[in-house]
């Protein structure tokens, strides 16, 4: 209810669960957070701490030693902002914090995450959330936003009146991070959307090391992030997804804002850590060849290459290829 203490359980406090909680807390929920120990160290210490442009937050709050140590503070919301290739790892813990109660919000890139999490808590607790911001973490764990495109989107997996969700949607707006709440078929439709934009640059960048400004600035992988983003939205066309007229170059434009920003796929395989590559463009490939006249051929290179570089890096094990990326 309005004027009561909303409490925020955070699964996730890299750079974009940093500045999550961080607005959350500005607009006075209660947040309490849960990471690796090295991270709840940093916010034990200095707080969250995020920077934009001239804007400073700075709060310190709650930590907990572990994910289902969260169901101690009876969390109205725990959203989760971990890459989405260790969902299932975590999924068990945030059934426990959060049983039957707490909503779960995924806070993540990629298709189908609200799906793997409804396999462990009521589907009518989970929300999605499409995050329209992108930042990095200095080494002592403060954030910095690099560039937002309003709105964020908030939307239930199940359609029904959620006032929490809309408490979160109204207090990100107080605090400056715009969001829209929408419903359980448009989430899903924005989702795609932004998993189309990030599949055009994420493995380019990954895999040649390139910053988004460079890839988009390039005469051939211009063309390549082109090519991906025809087959993602030959795909969303399949799904009955319309985004109107216009939206290749719409999409162009969302991606040029990213300027010299290294997307996180580029990060995890610079660092030797999995990559979110079979929620983004692995599950773009899984849907797409169901449709047997559509053409993949570019995301599954692309899927291919980034995958063959975590085999290199010790993070795949070279039997977890999926069948449908090595299908003639």
């Amino acid at each position: 209810m309005p004027g009561e203490q909303f409490t925020v359980g955070a699964v996730g406090v890299g750079p974009v669960g940093t500045i999550m909680a961080a607005w959350l807390a500005e607009a006075g929920a209660n947040v309490v957070v849960a990471d690796i120990p090295a991270r709840i160290a940093q916010v034990r210490e200095s707080g969250l701490q995020v920077r934009w442009f001239d804007r400073h937050l700075g709060h310190r709050v709650g930590t907990v030693d572990s994910v289902r140590s969260l169901a101690e503070v009876e969390p109205d919301c725990i959203f989760i902002a971990t890459k989405a290739c260790i969902l299932k790892r975590i999924m068990p813990e945030v059934s426990e914090a959060a049983g039957a109660h707490s909503l779960v919000l995924s806070v993540q890139n990629g298709v189908g995450t609200e799906d793997e999490i409804a396999r462990y808590v009521p589907a009518e607790n989970v929300c999605r959330m499409v995050v329209n911001y992108a930042g990095g973490c200095a080494e002592d764990g403060e954030a910095h936003i690099n560039w937002f495109k309003p709105p964020n989107f908030l939307g239930p997996f199940r359609d029904r009146e959620e006032p929490r969700l809309a408490r979160l949607v109204e207090m990100l707006n107080s605090a400056g991070l715009t969001s829209e709440m929408v419903d359980s078929v448009t989430i899903k439709k924005k989702a795609f959307l932004k998993t189309i934009l990030n599949s055009a640059l994420m493995p380019i960048c990954g895999v040649m090391g390139l910053t988004m400004k460079e890839a988009t600035d390039g005469k051939a992988t211009r063309r390549l992030a082109e090519n991906l983003l025809r087959e993602g939205l030959s795909v969303a066309e399949r799904l009955g997804y319309d985004y109107g007229e216009g939206i290749l170059e719409k999409c162009f434009g969302y991606l040029e804002t990213g300027g010299d920003h290294h997307p996180s796929m580029s990060i995890d395989l610079r660092n030797k850590r999995p990559t979110e590559i079979d929620f983004i463009n692995g599950k773009i490939l899984e849907i797409g060849r169901r449709f047997t006249d559509l053409d993949m051929s570019v995301n599954r290179v692309m899927v291919s290459l980034v995958m063959a570089r975590e085999i290199m890096n010790g993070t795949r094990a070279p039997d977890e290829i999926p069948d449908f990326v090595l299908e003639k």
